[in-house]
């Protein structure tokens, strides 16, 4: 199975034919990427060259389609105009090095100061690293999103029953559609998302998406995930703090 597939899926649905995502968001394409602000149109077109074309911004037809009506409000619009999963990888890496280099969180936090290139080799490129199960990274991340969207409940029986409609309807391979399903069906499960971490540096990243899928975290429900998701993977109260102070920087910038 490979994030590619799942992505291309996504993006070609129903909405396809009339220039939108299939919850009626406008289909985001190559053409924007030189609009993004800051350096994210880099990011952009720098994931979407390793996963085969799709890169980031299939994220954000992702979480149109499967958060629902709070996360895809708070998200779904960010993440389209920012370049999806490209900027979870950035959002967690500037923050990362944020904290190791003990600033205080916040500090230059934006879209602007993201950086323009994730490295290879360093522990954030998405199109190498690895999930402790063997699977692309991406994978993880749309779980993290998907399971922290579903944290506070809103995602109901009847809900959940529309989204599996429309991922049978994708053109998906069966590997992929089973992967998706299997994944609506499953409750909100920090504990799971956590171990998908390998590094502290994957575990930032899976934090940050599951930040951004959840948004404004109002509920008790929401807070309660992400405390138990940050204290699962052991991340540092300060790391979680940086990534919190980049996230909703990034949110508010882009609203």
């Amino acid at each position: 199975m490979n994030l590619g597939s799942i992505l291309e899926g996504l993006m070609n649905g129903q909405g396809q034919a009339r220039g939108q995502t299939p919850s009626g968001r406008p289909m985001p394409n190559q053409g924007n990427l030189g609009n993004l602000p800051g350096n994210l149109g880099d990011l952009a077109r720098q994931v979407s060259g390793s996963m085969g074309g799709m890169g980031g911004l299939a994220g954000g037809a992702l979480l149109s389609l499967i958060l629902g009506s709070k996360a895809g409000r708070s998200a779904g619009g960010s993440l389209l105009k920012a370049g999806g999963l490209a900027v979870l990888s950035a959002v967690a890496m500037k923050a990362y090095q944020d904290w190791q280099n003990r600033q205080a969180p916040g500090t230059n936090a934006g879209p602007a100061n993201l950086p323009s290139q994730i490295p290879q080799g360093s522990g954030f490129h998405i199109g190498e690293e690895k999930d402790t199960h063997g699977r692309e990274l991406g994978v993880a991340l749309v779980q993290a999103m998907i399971s922290a969207a579903k944290s506070d409940g809103h995602l109901d029986g009847e809900e959940t029953t529309r989204i599996q409609d429309q991922i049978q309807k994708l053109g998906l391979g069966a590997e992929e559609k089973g992967f998706l399903m299997d994944v609506m069906g499953k409750p909100a499960d920090p504990a799971a998302i956590a171990r998908l971490a390998g590094t502290q540096a994957q575990a930032a990243e899976l934090y940050a998406a599951s930040l951004m899928a959840i948004g404004d975290a109002d509920t008790p429900e929401e807070k309660a995930y992400l405390q138990q998701l940050s204290a699962q993977m052991q991340l540092p109260p300060d790391l979680v703090a940086h990534l919190d102070a980049q996230v909703q920087a990034l949110r508010h910038q882009m609203a």
